[in-house]
């Protein structure tokens, strides 16, 4: 059922007006079929009412038929006399056609005490001959009448209606008439009159979906590429409903650009006025005699202005200047695995094939460092690993540390959050390195992922599309 039912809002939109379009017009054929059945019930009693009237004038004035000359009694779809009614029991009433009949033979001027109609589909027996209607269609057909402008009349035949009207002497006189079925011209017309309703409709209702859609359909697009600055604004198009929204939409990008570009000039000014002083510092300390001191204070110091630069590089992600560019993945780990070993440190890679990915080299180099710096802070070794799964690159980090418990790994990328309580640098970061490196990965269109392994220690993936 999902697979049928679209996507889009217009095809929704479509898709229900079609459907309430069907279902109306399934019901207006049911009821233009029944009413067309009722049609030929009435046409086939009036014939037979028509009959018996017309054949009892003729009785009553004693006038034979003349036919090929001679002078006889008229033998086709005669009248049938006898002691009982031929509607019998087996026969569904028509008490409409019965009151139908007795107001038309009252109106003529013609009594009876007892008047029954119905209808069969199958003619008994003995009224085979008493049935008329049964050569309208050869009549109608025949080459002279068709070429007088006579159509063509439906050989279906649905049944029979007989009446039975019973005089004043008891006896009963009785003639069956013949009900024909639907027409293939009425079947033509509901199917003509089917296709030009959905024409007629759905024809405007896509053009009013495309007139709609096409703005939502930009201002999406816009949405999902929205980058703070962008001073160039989405047009307005569309009725006006969708025209208020992409001007609300283009007032609110305006209010970011601005709140950003407020933001970045606060930043560098935090970042100037943070790190004069703290150069300064760094230099007053130089002067104090006690080496140990001395290097805690440095440490201090140095703790502070790389605290400073994960906030900074944090509150800047996604105005960085930096162009995305294909870049060998292998190449880049060997490059950032170097210098983890200078600096003594065990990280081992497993080189595998060569991947290339659409990334700006400088934030995923800073990512993967947190990632290894985490990895050796924490287990004391990493080992890294590339996979490839579809469009998506996994750069795993294992460590063998403790792990962290499963119901506490999403809060370990809150700001500031530590696997380890105490706030030195010596047992633990700063608190930023993983939401730094997951807001680098979610700028890439990835994301990082935390699992703990099966044999010990924690595994860490950077996941990048590629393609």
């Amino acid at each position: 059922m999902k697979r049928l039912w679209p996507g889009s809002l217009v095809g929704q939109l479509l898709l229900v007006v079609a459907l309430m379009l069907l279902l109306a017009q399934g019901i207006n054929s049911f009821l233009l079929y029944r009413g067309a059945q009722n049609q030929n019930l009435v046409e086939s009693s009036t014939a037979a009412v028509s009959r018996i009237a017309f054949g009892l004038d003729r009785q009553a004035g004693d006038r034979p038929v003349r036919r090929g000359g001679a002078m006889r009694p008229r033998r086709w779809g005669r009248l049938k006399y006898g002691p009982e009614s031929a509607v019998t029991g087996r026969m569904r009433r028509l008490p409409e056609l019965e009151a139908r009949a007795g107001q038309a033979f009252a109106n003529m001027g013609i009594g009876f005490s007892d008047i029954r109609a119905a209808f069969t589909t199958d003619l008994p027996p003995d009224m085979t001959g008493h049935l008329i209607g049964a050569n309208r269609g050869g009549w109608r057909n025949n080459p002279i009448n068709r070429s007088m402008g006579g159509r063509p009349a439906p050989t279906e035949t649905r049944g029979y209606v007989t009446i039975s009207a019973r005089q004043a002497d008891g006896q009963w006189v009785s003639i069956a008439s013949t009900v024909r079925g639907r027409t293939p011209l009425m079947v033509r017309t509901l199917l003509f009159q089917t296709i030009t309703i959905y024409l007629l409709m759905l024809v405007p209702l896509i053009l009013l979906g495309r007139y709609i859609s096409r703005p939502l359909k930009s201002l999406t697009a816009r949405a999902h590429a929205f980058q703070p600055g962008e001073t160039e604004p989405l047009p307005e198009q569309g009725p006006p409903d969708t025209r208020e929204l992409i001007r609300a939409f283009n007032a609110m990008s305006a209010r970011v650009s601005r709140m950003i570009n407020e933001k970045d000039v606060m930043l560098g000014a935090i970042g100037h006025d943070l790190r004069t002083p703290l150069a300064a510092l760094r230099v007053r300390v130089e002067n104090v005699e006690d080496e140990t001191e001395r290097e805690r204070m440095v440490a201090g110091i140095e703790d502070i202005d790389h605290t400073l630069d994960d906030i900074l590089s944090l509150a800047r992600l996604g105005r960085s200047q930096e162009q995305a560019d294909p870049v060998d993945i292998r190449s880049l780990i060997e490059t950032i695995v170097d210098e983890f070993s200078d600096l003594g440190h065990q990280v081992h890679y497993q080189r595998g094939e060569k991947q290339s990915a659409l990334i700006r080299e400088t934030l995923i180099r800073r990512a993967l460092r947190n990632l290894i710096g985490n990895a050796i802070l924490y287990g004391k070794s990493a080992d890294i690993s590339v996979e490839k799964s579809g469009d998506r690159l996994m750069i795993n980090v294992d460590d063998d540390g403790p792990g962290i418990p499963a119901d506490n790994i999403d809060a370990m990328f809150e700001p500031f959050r530590r696997g380890e309580s105490s706030r030195n640098r010596a047992t633990g970061g700063s608190g930023l390195g993983l939401t730094l490196a997951r807001a680098i990965a979610r700028d890439h269109g990835g994301d990082i992922i935390l699992k703990n392994r099966d044999n010990g220690g924690l595994r860490a993936t950077l996941v990048l599309p590629v393609g």
